[in-house]
């Protein structure tokens, strides 16, 4: 667990348990994206399917809570993957290959929320620094990321840490996405 300094009082970043496991599944289907404008009702099925998903990175030591006060305030959810070991007709498929180390493995952020009263002050720098060390960690020399194209805030604070565009245009739905990399030493 990290302490980070936001807001002059002390961030706590520390993992994700099961105890966290409705809030992190309520704060990811929120989907508070840029273009997000219409509350979309999820069927049982849908939110039976996400919960194992979030239940899956919590085991895998995937989630993080940023802690104010002993309040949540953000999360950082991510998954290692293998490029080898992906669909043929994933996104990851659309980049250029030489851009993953030689073993395919990468981490790929699957969530970054801040609660909105909170925003632009540092969480999200001391959340994905907390995701960067655990890969280096676990020799990962690649994390991979998107975000809308018309999210601005958010393809600054990358590119403020070192990532780059390798990738724009729709993945899932109609919204252009931009595919973000960052190489680690």
């Amino acid at each position: 667990m990290e302490s980070f300094n936001v807001f002059n009082r002390p961030l706590r970043i520390r993992p994700a348990t099961q105890l966290d496991l409705d809030w992190l599944v309520d704060v990811d289907r929120r989907d508070e994206g840029v273009a997000w404008t219409n509350p979309r009702q999820w069927t049982d099925s849908e939110v039976r399917d996400h919960r194992r998903l979030v239940h899956s990175l919590i085991d895998a030591d995937g989630a993080r809570i940023a802690e104010l006060d002993g309040v949540a305030i953000g999360t950082i959810m991510w998954r290692v993957r293998n490029l080898a070991r992906t669909d043929p007709a994933h996104v990851f498929r659309q980049l250029d290959a030489s851009l993953f180390p030689a073993d395919g493995m990468f981490v790929e952020i699957f969530q970054l929320w801040v609660d909105p009263a909170r925003r632009r002050r540092g969480v999200a720098t001391a959340l994905k620094c907390e995701v960067e060390a655990m890969a280096r960690t676990r020799a990962i020399g690649l994390i991979y990321t998107h975000t809308e194209a018309s999210n601005s805030h958010v393809l600054e604070l990358n590119a403020k840490l070192g990532y780059r565009e390798v990738r724009r245009g729709p993945i899932w739905d109609d919204i252009v996405r931009v595919s973000l990399v960052k190489r680690l030493q």
